[in-house]
């Protein structure tokens, strides 16, 4: 039950048992409330979609429609539904990256297992924050399909799509430096997507800790794969 499971989360990054209680009963008075105000009963812990659940957090954030309520018990709806979104996140790239693994052959799971950690965490942070590092796209297909999507083989970080055209715009992370051997990893997910998606256009973004040289100069041909340096920063919330 995915109410169970994120209370046992909220207590595994830190959360009060008393805390994480109230985080988790919190998430079905947003559903009520969110249900009322639609006409539609929704139930935020049986929703699979990122998209969908990305919608509803900012619907109760600062600016968003219903902010009212989420600022209610000392912003307790708010930092519950934000808590639930990097919680679902979370699982979704876990499981999806298990699923590589269990599919490759030992010595990739060793070089996977070196860098995993950070660079999930990177790609979690991004998945979260998609509305508005990137307005204008949503997370590819249903159910969270664009994360890790798997393509011949092969797997893009964060695959997005255009709300209004449908192009595609493909993420590469890093969670070190970035070298030109990026610019071909990227290019070939291009051409796969290219050649599965005719009628869509294709673009890249390679967003590392730092950027070579050598991969400046690999872009400078194309301007179709663009270079993001990422910053990290820290947010705070009552205990």
């Amino acid at each position: 039950m995915m109410q169970e499971q994120f209370k046992q989360w909220l207590k595994q990054t830190g959360k009060a048992e008393a805390t994480a209680y109230n985080y988790a009963k919190a998430i079905n008075k947003i559903s009520e409330h969110y249900s009322q105000n639609i006409y539609k009963n929704i139930d935020i812990y049986a929703i699979q979609d990122i998209n969908k659940l990305n919608e509803i957090q900012n619907d109760y954030k600062t600016n968003g429609k219903f902010s009212e309520f989420g600022r209610k018990n000392n912003g307790l709806y708010t930092a519950s539904l934000n808590r639930y979104v990097e919680f679902f996140t979370q699982n979704i790239t876990s499981s999806k990256t298990e699923q590589n693994i269990n599919t490759n052959n030992n010595e990739l799971v060793l070089s996977l297992n070196q860098n995993f950690s950070y660079e999930r965490d990177l790609q979690t942070s991004l998945c979260l924050q998609i509305n508005t590092l990137f307005p204008k796209y949503k997370i590819f297909g249903e159910n969270s399909e664009g994360i890790e999507y798997t393509i011949n083989n092969r797997r893009i970080d964060v695959l997005l799509e255009h709300i209004e055209t449908k192009d595609l715009l493909a993420i590469e992370l890093k969670s070190g430096e970035a070298d030109y051997k990026v610019f071909g990893q990227i290019s070939m997910y291009l051409g796969l997507l290219k050649e599965k998606f005719p009628n869509k256009e294709a673009q890249g973004i390679i967003i590392a800790g730092s950027i070579q040289d050598s991969l400046k100069q690999a872009v400078m041909i194309t301007d179709k794969i663009k270079l993001k340096i990422y910053k990290m920063n820290i947010e705070l919330e009552e205990a």
